[in-house]
């Protein structure tokens, strides 16, 4: 693959994406939300028109994606802004369905190759990564709110079907030997959707045992703040001092230091006591102190 055209790490996002939005739902939620997605973008980012996804293919065991060359030529940062805001839309459609590790899965999916080079597109995924986490935590502040209030309320809203299909159009299924995919076929024989068996075994037993806190070893702890942005946590944590004497520690400039206070306000580890005063909140203590907990061991 040629890391080095636009077109190459498209596709490679793309695919990624389909796979973990799949193993999250279903071959078929994925085709909808995200093709939903890359054409509701196309009137801000025009070069997305000249992507094609074969939607046969998506039920299939490849995703064919067709990229024209022409997007090649377009400016890599106006691709990273277009891929950042793919990556929002789809966990943010996803809902709790996307589940708190989306952006480690994505990672190991995209892999490294395509990991090590889309920040030079502008595209931090770490970044992405905290934002999803605050999301995540949002979203289950306000569903408990919600399950409070709906059990005096007897208004619901219309359940809407994202999938395009129901059990009634289901005529059979089929389960290839060594496979972890369910595929389903219609009255005609056409594929309607293939479901991952790991994400329907694990939400049938959440769902009986009343349990939906396990998540994967394998991404455990992927809130990930980077090594300056750590050691200024650090530091605050450890003394008072001004933004001349923290950067002078850092090693960095005024306005990369103000930089990194805003990245770290933004994630909740830092918030402003006055104008120019900053201090850790409560999550970014506890940060450190996991931090510090881990190094130990």
């Amino acid at each position: 693959m040629e890391n080095n055209k636009n077109s190459a790490v498209l596709e490679e996002i793309l695919k990624a994406l389909f796979t973990v939005t799949g193993r999250r739902t279903s071959s078929r939620f994925a085709d909808k939300t995200i093709g939903a997605t890359i054409k509701s973008l196309e009137e801000t980012y025009d070069f997305l028109k000249y992507i094609r996804i074969d939607e046969k293919s998506i039920t299939g065991k490849n995703i064919n994606i067709e990229i024209s060359p022409e997007i090649d030529f377009v400016d890599p940062l106006r691709i990273g802004k277009a891929i950042e805001a793919i990556i929002r839309i789809v966990y943010t459609d996803l809902d709790e369905e996307a589940g708190l590790y989306f952006i480690s899965e994505l990672k190991k999916y995209a892999g490294d190759d395509i990991t090590q080079k889309i920040p030079s597109y502008n595209v931090d995924l770490g970044q992405l990564q905290m934002e999803q986490h605050l999301f995540f935590q949002r979203m289950n502040r306000k569903k408990s709110t919600k399950d409070g209030v709906e059990s005096t309320s007897q208004e619901k809203k219309p359940v809407v079907n994202q999938l395009g299909y129901t059990w009634n159009n289901v005529k059979s299924w089929e389960h290839e030997s060594g496979s972890k995919y369910c595929t389903l076929y219609d009255e005609k024989g056409n594929v309607l959707d293939r479901l991952n068996l790991d994400n329907i075994i694990q939400s049938y037993v959440e769902k009986l045992s009343g349990y939906a806190g396990a998540v994967p070893s394998e991404y455990e702890d992927k809130i990930e703040v980077y090594e300056k942005e750590y050691r200024l946590l650090e530091l605050m944590y450890e003394k008072d001092m001004d933004d001349e004497s923290a950067a002078s520690e850092l090693n960095v400039t005024i306005e990369e230091l103000n930089g990194m206070i805003k990245k770290l306000t933004e994630i909740q580890m830092l918030q402003y006591v006055s104008y120019d005063v900053v201090e850790l909140t409560n999550t970014g203590m506890g940060y450190i102190s996991k931090k510090d907990n881990k190094i130990k061991k």
